[in-house]
C-alpha cells in the first residue's frame, strides 16, 4: 500500500490520483500494451487492427478478443440504430423535403412505426463478423510481408499505419455491398422489400453488379 499524508494504511481517493498522476509509466510499449487490450473495436470506426504477441495467439486471446469486440460492436450498433437511419434520411432528403431532426424521426415513426426505426440494422450487424475477420487477417499478412524474414525486429509507426490503411481497404471492399443494402433498407418503405434476397435481386435487375458498389471509390478514400 502506499500512503503520502498520514502513514496509514488507507488509501484515499487523492492519494491514489496523485500517485497516478505523479508516477508516469517511463515506457511507451506498456501504455500501448494496455490500451491494445482493454479497447473494444465497436466496428463504425476503421482503425489498426490488433497486433497480438506470438503467446497472445497461443493462448487464444486472440479470438477473444475479436468475439468480445463482435458483440459489443452488434450492442452498440443496434442501441445506435435509430440514429442511424435518422442520419442516412437527413443526408438523402433533408435538403429536397427540408426535414428537421425532429420531422424525420417523426416521419421514420408514422411509415414504419418502432420496428421501422431499426431498419437496415439486421444487414448492419451481419457484416461485423465477416468485416473485423477479413480486417484481422489482411492486417496480419501484410504485416509479415512489410516484416519480412526479421519477424522479431518492431513494427514501426508508419508500418502499422500503412497495414492497417490497407487491411481496412481490403475488407470494406469485401463487405461494401453489405454497406449499399444497409444504406437501402434504412431508406425503403414499407413492405418495399419481403428480406434481403428481395433487395439484392431488385438491385441486380435495375442496377446490376454496378450498383452494389455505388460510393465506393469516396469511402475508401476515406479509409486511406
Amino acid at each position: 500500500r502506499i500512503n503520502f499524508d498520514d502513514n496509514s494504511l488507507d488509501i484515499s481517493y487523492e492519494e491514489w490520483r496523485d500517485y497516478l498522476l505523479f508516477h508516469p509509466s517511463s515506457e511507451l510499449r506498456d501504455i500501448i500494451h494496455s490500451w491494445r487490450h482493454n479497447y473494444l473495436d465497436l466496428g463504425e470506426d476503421l482503425g489498426v487492427p490488433d497486433d497480438f504477441t506470438p503467446e497472445e495467439y497461443l493462448s487464444g486471446m486472440w479470438w477473444r478478443h475479436l468475439v468480445a469486440g463482435g458483440c459489443a460492436g452488434a450492442v452498440s450498433r443496434t442501441c445506435t440504430a435509430p440514429l442511424d437511419r435518422l442520419k442516412i434520411i437527413l443526408q438523402v432528403h433533408g435538403g429536397r423535403k427540408s426535414y428537421t431532426m425532429k420531422e424525420a424521426f417523426v416521419y421514420m415513426f408514422k411509415e414504419g412505426g418502432v420496428r421501422g426505426l431499426w431498419r437496415g440494422n439486421g444487414v448492419n450487424v451481419i457484416k461485423i463478423a465477416p468485416e473485423s475477420a477479413l480486417k484481422f487477417g489482411a492486417y496480419d499478412w501484410i504485416k509479415n510481408r512489410i516484416k519480412g524474414p526479421d519477424e522479431e525486429r518492431d513494427f514501426a509507426t508508419h508500418e502499422r499505419l500503412i497495414a492497417g490503411s490497407a487491411a481496412g481497404g481490403i475488407s470494406q471492399s469485401a463487405i461494401y455491398p453489405l454497406e449499399v443494402l444497409k444504406t437501402r433498407f434504412a431508406l425503403r418503405k414499407t413492405n418495399e422489400y419481403k428480406g434481403i434476397f428481395c433487395c439484392v435481386r431488385k438491385l441486380l435487375h435495375t442496377d446490376g453488379i454496378r450498383g452494389f458498389y455505388r460510393g465506393y471509390v469516396p469511402n475508401l478514400l476515406g479509409i486511406l
